[in-house]
């Protein structure tokens, strides 16, 4: 599959729905604060215009389905997947969308890592709690509306990224979706990708720095079974990169 991924900029159904007609099979709406904490932390991390950060989750299971309209109504011929990722601090938290039949995915963030999202206990400071996260996915296994996945970032100083995926792995899990950060480096951790490939039977999806379709040739051989692009999305076209020239 081809994924739009969850960004830094807007990925709200208006900003999303384009991408219907440019070969994507899975657009991921979001992220979206689910508590006070992660919404607070999101008010530190809104500069430059990064209006994701700034989603109330007050009526949140509304808003998703408001935006899952607008891509729908948008391209009525379109069969492929809304995923929906969500910042949250608790497993409660995560019950907000538990009763939306119009998604197709719940996405964990356990990877966003701006200082006050990290602080607040959210995005990859998930992946340093692997009690919270297990209390987490505990939570969404319960639901039955949707497939679960959860994004994760890899290289993440004092956590065992091969550790955190058999513990996702565990759970009623079937997309795994790698941010393959590589640090120091302006391109993703293809290393890192062949093992956890190598590693795991749920559907990897590659994300980082995939910009062309070179790139994207580079991470689909890494063994991952889809590749998402995210701030590569932000001029509004991807076909060249899904697509070969």
């Amino acid at each position: 599959m081809n994924v739009l991924s969850a960004m830094a900029g807007i990925t709200d159904g208006e900003f999303c729905k384009k991408f219907t007609k440019q070969n994507v099979d899975m657009i991921t709406l979001g992220g979206y604060n689910t508590d006070m904490e992660s919404f607070k932390a999101g008010l530190e991390n809104s500069v430059d215009n990064r209006r994701e950060f700034l989603t109330c989750p007050h009526h949140l299971s509304v808003e998703v389905s408001e935006q899952v309209e607008l891509i729908k109504e948008y391209n009525p011929s379109w069969n492929g997947l809304i995923n929906v990722n969500l910042r949250g601090t608790k497993p409660d938290s995560f019950k907000l969308l538990k009763d939306n039949k119009d998604i197709d995915i719940l996405e964990i963030n356990a990877h966003c890592r701006q200082t006050a999202t990290v602080n607040a206990g959210a995005g990859q400071a998930l992946l340093q709690n692997t009690d919270l996260l297990s209390e987490i996915l505990e939570e969404v296994s319960q639901h039955s509306n949707y497939d679960l996945c959860v994004k994760i970032r890899a290289n993440v100083d004092n956590v065992d990224t091969l550790k955190i995926i058999e513990l996702i792995e565990s759970y009623n899990v079937k997309y795994l979706h790698v941010d393959a950060t590589n640090p120091g480096v302006m391109e993703a951790d293809y290393d890192i990708l062949n093992k956890i490939t190598s590693s795991t039977n749920m559907h990897v999806i590659g994300n980082n720095s995939v910009t062309c379709h070179e790139d994207y040739l580079k991470m689909k051989n890494t063994g991952v079974d889809s590749v998402s692009v995210a701030r590569a999305a932000m001029d509004g076209d991807v076909t060249h990169i899904f697509n070969e020239n």
